[in-house]
C-alpha cells in the first residue's frame, strides 16, 4: 500500500505502560500493522494509539492544516475489554474497547468535519486500540482470552494528537 498520514491519539508513558502490562503474558511478538501492508512486523513502530483518522500521501498539506487548528486537550478513555473484529484481507483485529466518551467523540467529529473521510465518521467507527492483527481467527481469540483472565478496566489518558507519515511510522508533528 501507498505511504498515507495518519493522526492519532497518543497516551503519557504512564497510560503506554499499562497497555503494555495487560498483553505481557503474551508470549508471541504481537503486531499492529493491518494486512495491506508489506513487511508488517518490521513497520510496527507507531505506540499503542487511537486512530483519528487516515489520508493519502498527497493529502499532507490538508491533513496538517486540519490537525493543527484542532483545539485538544488531555481526554481520560475508560478502557471496557478487550474484543476482536474483522479487519484488512481476511484477517482480525484484536484491540482494547473505549467507552463511549464525549470528548473523544466531539474531537472525532471535528475531525471528521473537516476531513470528510467516510471510515472515520465517529457515528460508525468502533473506537479501539489495536493489540494485534492476524489472520488466524483461533489464535486472536486464544490471545483475547489470556487478556481476559486478569482483565479489570483501567483508564489510560491522551496527552496529544500526532500526525504521522506511515509505514514505518515517522513523526510529522505533535499537537
Amino acid at each position: 500500500m501507498g505511504k498515507r498520514i495518519t493522526s492519532i491519539a497518543l497516551f503519557d508513558n504512564e497510560s503506554i505502560e499499562k497497555l503494555k502490562e495487560k498483553v505481557n503474558m503474551i508470549e508471541q511478538k504481537l503486531c499492529k500493522v493491518p494486512y495491506r501492508e508489506e513487511n508488517r512486523e518490521s513497520v510496527d513502530t507507531l505506540p499503542y494509539h487511537f486512530t483519528f483518522c487516515v489520508w493519502d500521501i498527497k493529502e499532507k498539506d490538508k491533513a496538517t492544516e486540519i490537525i493543527k487548528n484542532i483545539k485538544f486537550k488531555e481526554i481520560i478513555i475508560n478502557i471496557i475489554g478487550v474484543s476482536i473484529k474483522e479487519s484488512f484481507n481476511d484477517s482480525w483485529n484484536l484491540y482494547f474497547d473505549i467507552e463511549s466518551n464525549d470528548e473523544l467523540y466531539k474531537l472525532q467529529k471535528e475531525i471528521y468535519n473537516y476531513a470528510k473521510i467516510e471510515k472515520y465518521n465517529p457515528d460508525t467507527f468502533i473506537p479501539h486500540i489495536t493489540i494485534h492483527c492476524d489472520k488466524n481467527y483461533n489464535k486472536i481469540k486464544k490471545l483475547k482470552q489470556i487478556i481476559d483472565r486478569n482483565f479489570k478496566p483501567f483508564k489510560v489518558k491522551c496527552i496529544e494528537i500526532g500526525l504521522f507519515e506511515i509505514y514505518p511510522a515517522q513523526k510529522i508533528e505533535l499537537y
